[in-house]
């Protein structure tokens, strides 16, 4: 997991990559309609035509460079990239497609709902200002992201509506669990409060305050040099073989005692508070019947999204222009990072805030079985032109609260 320093890096690099395909797709996004010079291989040449409108390299090369960063497509040998040409088009023609059936349909959002998207993007900086200035790097402005937020909200709603009568039954959520018994074995270990502070000094009076009230009081009165913490009342599970290096100390504390605080780096010190010791168990159905209906109801909804996205995309008259740039050698074998499929707006609800233990301490989660959805949170991608079939639409960057000694690995 990033730490979270290095994650807020990785939220401006997205929104970098969000303006250059916003500023770079808005001819053939929204149609500027010159229909220029002839298909001329040596300048700015016509690759494909789409409803009649052309789209050229420039634009195309943009999305191409955002379409292998994103899937961390490398080693591409010259035969394989008519591969990566016809899925970059493919992704741009749905995307146009989703648009044109947003513009179609006359479907808005509030005002305040892209204020406050705005506002989320720029809490990822330092100050507004830096917001600013990479937006001006950009070549962008603040009225074309509040524009794009809008357009992806727009679309966001369009999408959630059309999977809105997606059930899932009680016998879908029993066959999953069955599949997926063996991720519902909780390893023998202890129960501890667990939080992640900023400080040493923090560390030490969040323990001080503890000990003399409780663990949900003493969280509350430290709130503003906290990274993450456990909730009052619900302790985490720490693997006994997770209790070594770094949380050797954890495994020689007895039931009601506190660690003292362990450095995990300047900025990241953690306090762990022993329960209780418990043996290894299997999670029953009703335990986690819950996180595997929501499992089941998001890949549902992303399944029946996916194929409204196809066939709008369907619909679209396109027309190759520079078909050498398309036509796979007989004898070329598709590359498999070219052959992921573009996936349509993902409603994977978020995962429960959970505090985190520090590397050694980290324990396989059975809520997290193979979740249907490429859920990176989300990662999510801010207010990046919407990718209908890739990821899910003016998805805020929120940094994700994972427990928080997950973080610093």
């Amino acid at each position: 997991m990033l730490p979270l320093t290095a994650l807020r890096t990785q939220i401006k690099w997205i929104l970098a990559v969000f303006i250059v395909i916003f500023t770079a797709s808005v001819g053939f996004m929204y149609g500027t309609g010159g229909s220029g010079s002839g298909n001329n291989r040596s300048g700015d040449f016509v690759v494909a035509k789409v409803n009649g409108e052309e789209l050229r390299i420039s634009t195309f090369q943009q999305h191409l460079r955002s379409f292998i960063e994103r899937n961390r497509i490398r080693d591409l040998s010259e035969k394989q990239m008519p591969l990566i040409y016809k899925a970059v088009l493919d992704e741009m023609v749905s995307n146009r497609a989703v648009i044109d059936e947003v513009s179609r349909l006359k479907i808005s959002v509030p005002v305040e709902d892209v204020n406050k998207q705005l506002k989320a993007l720029e809490d990822q900086y330092v100050t507004r200002e830096q917001f600013m200035q990479i937006l001006r790097e950009q070549g962008s402005s603040l009225e074309q992201a509040k524009a794009e937020i809008a357009r992806q909200l727009s679309i966001e709603k369009m999408l959630n509506d059309v999977a809105g009568g997606v059930v899932v039954s009680d016998d879908e959520v029993a066959k999953l669990y069955d599949m997926l018994q063996g991720n519902f074995t909780m390893p023998a270990g202890i129960e501890a409060d667990v939080a992640q502070l900023k400080t040493k000094e923090a560390a030490e009076k969040l323990i001080a305050a503890a000990k003399s009230d409780d663990w949900g009081k003493a969280v509350t009165l430290v709130s503003a040099d906290i990274s993450v913490a456990s909730e009052a009342g619900k302790p985490e599970r720490i693997a006994a073989t997770e209790m070594q290096g770094t949380l050797e100390p954890v495994s020689k504390l007895t039931d009601g005692e506190y660690s003292a605080p362990i450095e995990v780096s300047s900025q990241d010190f953690f306090v762990f508070h022993r329960v209780r010791a418990v043996s290894e168990e299997v999670r029953p159905l009703s335990e986690v019947s819950e996180g595997l209906k929501n499992m089941l109801l998001q890949s549902k909804k992303a399944e029946v999204q996916r194929d409204y996205v196809k066939s709008l995309a369907d619909k679209m008259k396109v027309e190759i222009v520079a078909e050498d740039l398309f036509t796979v050698p007989s004898d070329d074998v598709k590359p498999e990072a070219a052959s992921a499929d573009v996936k349509p707006a993902e409603t994977a609800a978020s995962a429960d805030v959970k505090p985190a233990v520090p590397p050694a301490a980290e324990e396989k989660k059975p809520e997290a079985a193979p979740a249907p959805a490429d859920e990176k949170k989300p990662e999510v991608k801010p207010a990046e032109a919407p990718k209908a079939e890739a990821e899910k639409p003016a998805e805020t960057p929120a940094p994700e609260q994972k427990p928080a000694a997950e973080q610093a690995k």
